[in-house]
């Protein structure tokens, strides 16, 4: 009898020592691995709770490594619900915030191409390429936000006459 109250005791005593080894940051990515397997674009709520869910750990843990790209997720998500502002906001936070994080080059790019093709701003999207342009130049999207800037304002139809006579 002593034998099972003891082993009792102690499985108790195992189970909640677990669950307390579970830190509030470990539940946090937790939910956010399962919310982003049920993550779909044809579901605003779910694509809302993911966005939350990147934004709540940013805020409890600033200086974690994930916390750059989780904010980078979460404006991606703005920007495909067409909250263009709200994108614009969390990439300049990671452009301020982590400049040296790896995605705080793609953070700046996208602003100009928000700016472009969602807002319609070509100012404000020349500046941002620019900026770019300025902060990057060795980058990988050089060359796209070179022709970005070149084709600022033109039509599809004229972009492709300007290539189709350039290669004559």
């Amino acid at each position: 009898m002593f034998n099972k109250i003891r082993n009792s005791v102690f499985i108790s005593v195992s189970v909640f020592a677990f669950a307390a080894c579970h830190s509030p940051k470990e539940k946090s990515l937790d939910n956010i691995k399962k919310l982003e397997a049920a993550d779909s674009i044809f579901s605003p709520r779910a694509i809302e709770e993911l966005k939350n869910a990147y934004l709540d750990f940013s805020v409890k843990y600033p200086d974690d490594e994930l916390s750059p790209e989780y904010i980078f997720k979460a404006a991606q998500r703005c920007n495909a619900t067409a909250e263009h502002e709200q994108a614009l906001k969390l990439f300049q936070q990671i452009i301020d915030q982590y400049p040296k994080s790896k995605v705080a080059e793609e953070a700046l790019f996208l602003q100009g191409y928000i700016y472009e093709n969602s807002l319609h701003d070509l100012v404000k999207a020349k500046t941002a390429y620019s900026h770019f342009l300025a902060k990057y130049p060795k980058s990988d999207l050089t060359e796209d936000a070179k022709l970005a800037i070149e084709n600022l304002g033109k039509t599809p139809e004229e972009i492709f006459e300007k290539i189709t006579h350039k290669d004559k």
